[in-house]
């Protein structure tokens, strides 16, 4: 099986941590025009925060209008920060040009239950939801 970041090229890796360990990184796919997050472990609200504010930053630099998120290696619940989201980061991103979300399901429930409160509270952008990378990235390709 060919591996992901060889397939796509993805460059510029950045780490997002609190407490000295990488609980996401951050990389651009300059083929297709998106910002790629790799979210890992269990994340607090303050986590949530600050690698969402490293992927809005570097959404903007880019120019670009996807996102692929990838939290098949997040665990537990990050619900918290639904409503931060809704009123602050997604109408931020929108306004940097964010049309596009795909999103790579964790097989943890307590994530799921996050990640649909997110897909409830999002609004001014396409989100969808995938089991596999190849599926989510195809996608955006597409958009």
């Amino acid at each position: 099986m060919i591996h992901y970041q060889q397939e796509i090229l993805l460059t510029r890796p950045k780490n997002v941590s609190l407490g000295g360990t990488p609980h996401a990184s951050i990389t651009v796919n300059n083929e297709d025009k998106f910002v790629f997050i790799d979210w890992q472990g269990f994340v607090t609200v303050d986590l949530v925060k600050a690698g969402s504010e490293e992927l809005l930053k570097t959404l903007k630099q880019e120019s670009f209008r996807k996102i692929l998120v990838n939290n098949q290696n997040l665990q537990g619940p990050w619900h918290k920060a639904n409503e931060w989201y809704e009123n602050d980061w997604n109408p931020r991103a929108i306004q940097a040009g964010m049309t596009h979300m795909a999103v790579i399901v964790s097989p943890n429930i307590f994530t799921q239950l996050s990640l649909k409160g997110y897909e409830e509270i999002s609004k001014g952008f396409v989100l969808r939801s995938f089991d596999t990378q190849v599926e989510a990235s195809e996608w955006l390709k597409n958009q």
